[in-house]
This record gives structure tokens, C-alpha cells and sequence, in this order.
């Protein structure tokens, strides 16, 4: 029996350890660890002046900006203008339109338009009069 206990002894020792290490941190153990992992205060040098530069600085090239040309895919003044646009009245409008239509609206002097998204989608700018002054409307 005597063999027997030391052998006991260090089993039950080894499911202490054990389970003492598989459990969850315990109070003491979180205020020990929050406490310990704070940084320390940062050490701020004092700024000093940066040095002049003696030579200036280089001009970028320009020779590769020809990489980088606008395409474009239509010619100039391929889409036209409105010049001479014409409106709906209120009620007309409330029939062809939805409450939700997308419109760009100008109101200069008293006098309102609103210009259609869809239809300025199509053709881009409308050259108007609005309130005695002449305007572009673009999208």
C-alpha cells in the first residue's frame, strides 16, 4: 500500500494542475492581467527643424503624358442641343410623369422649368431662357 499512495498523490496532482490550467481566468487573474498589459506613457521627441533642401526640386517629365490622352468615342458636337425646348403644362406633366421622375430645376426671377433626367440624358444640354436670362441646363 505504501507504493500506492505516492502513485495517488501524484495522480491526483496531475488532474489539479490540470484542471487548474483548462479552467477560466478567475477575478484576481483579470485585475492582475487588465492592471499589467497598460503601455507605457509615450515619450514625445521635440520637434526640430527639418534641414533646406539645397538643390531645387526636379520638374516632372512630361514625356509619358501621352499615356494618359482623353478618348473620346464621339465626334465634337455629335449630340445637338435643345434649342427651342417645349414644356408640358402642370396637368399635362401629372399625366406623363410619375411623382418620383428625376428632373433638374431652375428658378430664376419667379419663373420655374424642370428639365426631364431621362430626356436630358438623351440629348445632354438645353439652352433656355429662364427668368429673362439665357441658361444652359446640362447633365
Amino acid at each position: 500500500m505504501n507504493r500506492s499512495l505516492p502513485v495517488l498523490m501524484g495522480a491526483l496532482l496531475l488532474l489539479a494542475i490540470t484542471l487548474a490550467a483548462c479552467s477560466p481566468p478567475g477575478q484576481e487573474q483579470l485585475t492582475r492581467s487588465a492592471t499589467s498589459t497598460a503601455p507605457p506613457p509615450a515619450t514625445v521627441p521635440d520637434p526640430t527643424a527639418a534641414p533646406t533642401p539645397t538643390d531645387p526640386t526636379p520638374k516632372a517629365s512630361t514625356s509619358t503624358l501621352s499615356d494618359y490622352e482623353i478618348v473620346t468615342l464621339l465626334p465634337r458636337d455629335a449630340i445637338p442641343a435643345i434649342l427651342d425646348p417645349e414644356f408640358l403644362t402642370v396637368e399635362e406633366a401629372n399625366q406623363e410623369y410619375e411623382d418620383d421622375e428625376l428632373v433638374l430645376g431652375v428658378e430664376i426671377n419667379g419663373e420655374a422649368r424642370a428639365y426631364s433626367i431621362p430626356h436630358l440624358s438623351l440629348r445632354e444640354i438645353v439652352n433656355d431662357t429662364v427668368g429673362g436670362r439665357r441658361i444652359a441646363a446640362t447633365w
